[in-house]
């Protein structure tokens, strides 16, 4: 008996299943996935080639790195825009699915890559459609990914954003500001004509660009129920969805309220109407 005979054997790494899947689902790392996570791969794959996003945003990369270069989550985190733009432009379903985990969440949608792509190409918006696609579907790591961010998604959703002038504080923006001498010789412009570009009443408030009107709110969701959105927000987190439809009857509610007290009140001052006969 060989000595080969007494080692001890492992078992396969990969099933006789797997080793028959089209080899458009394998890459390196990623041949454990559930023979769910494969096929919800291939899904999204055709809707992601067959987007016609896709037709317009890649057009093709000259590999100059350009746009990693100027990426400022780059910087800190596992994240190239040059990787991303190769995935959706020669890339397969399982590098389609690696790259949609987290990656594309390190994106801030700055378009700076979209800027210095030399090629013309729309990275930001073609990582959008990989965050859309993730959203659809559901995708574990998409739900823990945008759990933190409840808070944001239920004010986006409810009043249209989530910044108010009296968050902007002298620490957040340490390049703004009387004392930041290098950035407005970067600008080539004065600290006098940058202020005017800020709003006056924003400057003299911290209320009048956080209010909302009631129908206001009322129209974003609206667009929300009517494009999708919603239904797509439910498939991710079904809890955070009946909160903001709670608000939202809330909001119907009110606004019925407040369109009778109006209809009411202009009743009173219409009064007696004056007839005249000739």
């Amino acid at each position: 008996m060989s000595v080969v005979a007494h080692l001890p054997r492992r078992a396969p790494a990969v099933s006789v299943a797997a080793e028959a899947l089209p080899p458009e689902l394998e890459l390196t790392g990623r041949r454990a996935m559930s023979p769910e996570d494969r096929r919800t791969a291939a899904t999204i794959f055709q809707e992601f080639r067959a987007d016609p996003r896709h037709h317009e945003f890649v057009l093709g990369c000259l590999n100059c790195g350009e746009c990693t270069t100027g990426c400022p989550a780059a910087r800190f985190y596992d994240f190239s825009p040059r990787e991303m733009l190769q995935i959706a432009a020669v890339g397969d379903a399982t590098t389609l699915w690696d790259g949609m985990q987290e990656k594309i969440w390190a994106c801030c949608q700055c378009y700076t890559c979209n800027m210095r792509c030399r090629f013309g190409n729309d990275i930001a918006g073609i990582i959008s459609v990989m965050r859309e696609l993730s959203v659809r579907h559901g995708l574990e790591s998409t739900r823990k990914v945008l759990a933190p961010f409840n808070r944001s998604l239920t004010l986006l959703m409810t009043v249209g954003t989530q910044v108010a002038s009296d968050m902007i504080q002298p620490d957040f923006f340490k390049d703004w500001g009387p004392f930041a001498a290098a950035g407005e010789k970067a600008w080539a412009a004065d600290a006098e004509l940058l202020r005017r570009a800020i709003p006056i009443d924003v400057l003299q408030t911290t209320t009048s660009s956080w209010e909302v009107s009631v129908q206001t709110s009322l129209e974003l969701f609206r667009i929300y129920e009517e494009t999708g959105v919603l239904d797509m927000l439910r498939g991710l987190d079904p809890d955070l969805t009946e909160m903001l439809i709670d608000i939202i009857d809330e909001r119907r509610e009110e606004f019925e309220e407040a369109r009778g007290r109006y209809r009411a009140e202009i009743e009173k001052m219409r009064g007696p109407v004056a007839t005249f006969t000739g």
